[in-house]
């Protein structure tokens, strides 16, 4: 009787543990499946061309930061909460840090737009308006009934150091434009944007002088704040 008891012990005691194997197997397979299944999906990412290196100079060619920061991506109409970009205004180019830590340059073609650094960055393509820029990457500045673009540049130049070596480095240029009516206007100073701003011309300086803006300085949110605050005084919002 201790036998047989001893021995129906062991054969329950085994299929408890397989039993448990079993589930333990299937929760690994379907994490497995579940791993495979997003990697097919961000596999897309990673089709492009590695980015080259730049030449050595005393500053980086990127929006912000050289590092890589966490950013919202559109890439073929399907949304990644959660990638690792940088933005190059030099070569004009989206980069995306592989999970194999290799930087891929995304087909700009493919990119509905980004969220990288508070900002919105989108694909624009040139068409056949009065005024329009040329086809690249813009910051979204503002998208109402009128809508900002900013376009930055850098360009590697020469520096003249105390020691007389030349260095090279980065100078950027910033132009913004603002689309209205069917036209895109580029917007250099302050008394510009206020012309086209018109009959509230007035009423738009005052808000400006209340938030002590300068163009020069604040033109990022100046611009496309004032283009808000016309559209509001105009009742299209």
């Amino acid at each position: 009787m201790m036998r047989i008891s001893l021995l129906l012990y062991f054969i329950f005691g085994c299929a408890q543990l397989f039993a448990q194997d079993v589930e333990r197997q299937q929760l690994i397979d379907s994490s497995a499946v579940g791993y495979l299944r997003m990697a097919d999906r961000q596999s897309a990412l990673y089709y492009g061309k590695e980015q080259e290196g730049h030449l050595r100079a005393l500053n980086h060619p990127y929006l912000k930061d050289d590092q890589y920061a966490k950013a919202r991506l559109s890439y073929r109409r399907i949304i990644y909460p959660e990638t690792m970009l940088r933005f190059d205004v030099n070569r004009d180019e989206l980069v995306i840090l592989s999970p194999d830590q290799r930087s891929i340059v995304l087909f700009p073609e493919n990119v509905d737009f980004a969220e990288l650094h508070g900002y919105t960055i989108i694909y624009f393509l040139r068409d056949n308006l009065p005024g329009c820029p040329s086809t690249g990457y813009y910051l979204l500045l503002h998208s109402g009934k009128y809508k900002v673009l900013e376009k930055q540049t850098a360009t590697l130049m020469q520096k003249d150091t105390f020691s007389s070596a030349f260095e090279q480095h980065y100078v950027l240029s910033v132009n913004y434009f603002l689309n209205m009516d069917g036209v895109y206007y580029t917007i250099r100073n302050k008394k510009g944007l206020l012309k086209l701003l018109h009959p509230y011309k007035k009423e738009l300086k005052r808000f400006i002088s209340s938030h002590g803006w300068q163009f020069r300085h604040d033109a990022e949110k100046l611009i496309p704040l004032t283009v808000g605050e016309y559209e509001k005084l105009s009742g299209w919002q």
